[in-house]
């Protein structure tokens, strides 16, 4: 199957507005709210699908908690076949700040032995039927997870390692150098996916790192762009930002 060229888009969102578009058009995002959930991701996921139709950004992150107001995701087009749908209300556009849009074809094949810095956002867990309180498979911590194997385990080296697996995803790429930016446990809102499906917060670990890695192979590390790290990717998370060493690792 044919891929289309991969691009990362950049914007500087305007947050009143988007504050204000969240309450009209986002009913998750308003309970979640209500119920003193800091989470956005439901909503800017809303609103890029509004936006971009079925080229919306995804993965994506918005850099806002690291004092940067941008919001960053890849599309699968290139960046003069990206189009933003043509009833988009008003406020939509502010809230996204689209006179602000540039889009940046990224590159077709990676070197293999090349090096890059990388900044992602993730939510270090793991899916395990054995622990789940709900009798399904459920997530965990991925600190937690393994310190039930060896307990002496810090949470920094489990995070590592955890990050060490995304990265070599069908041998993507190896980890070489990994800097905690912002860590905090945060309360998301996600659709319980029994019937009906009712919004429910999960807590968990919202990690920031950057660092530097190694491509391996080239056609891996296209993929892990385009698909993310770990899970919630289309709310927020798993976005791997790369540029050239010492861009996004300072």
């Amino acid at each position: 199957m044919a891929e289309y060229p991969l691009t990362l888009v950049n914007l500087s969102p305007d947050r009143d507005a988007f504050a204000r578009w969240s309450a009209q058009h986002a009913p998750t995002h308003r309970k979640s709210q209500s119920a003193g959930v800091q989470d956005t991701g439901y909503a800017w996921h809303g609103l890029l699908r509004r936006a971009f139709g079925p080229s919306a950004l995804k993965p994506f992150v918005d850099r806002m908690p690291l004092r940067s107001n941008l919001l960053l995701g890849y599309v699968e087009r290139a960046p003069d076949a990206l189009h933003v749908q043509s009833d988009l209300e008003p406020l939509a556009v502010r809230a996204l700040g689209l006179e602000s849009l540039r889009a940046i074809e990224m590159p077709g094949l990676w070197r293999e032995e090349q090096e890059l810095s990388f900044e992602v956002r993730v939510r270090p867990v793991v899916r395990t039927r054995k622990h789940a309180k709900s009798g399904r498979s459920d997530e965990m911590d991925a600190a937690v997870h393994a310190k039930l194997h060896a307990p002496d385990i810090s949470r920094e080296q489990a995070y590592n390692d955890w990050l060490k697996r995304e990265l070599d995803r069908n041998g993507a790429a190896e980890l070489r150098h990994i800097k905690t930016l912002a860590f905090r446990r945060t309360q998301v809102m996600r659709l319980h996916q029994g019937a009906p499906r009712k919004p429910v917060s999960v807590e968990g670990p919202d990690l920031w790192v950057n660092g530097r890695l190694l491509v391996k192979s080239p056609q891996a590390f296209t993929a892990l762009l385009r698909r993310g790290l770990g899970r919630h990717r289309a709310f927020g998370f798993g976005c791997l930002l790369v540029g050239r060493p010492g861009v996004l690792d300072r």
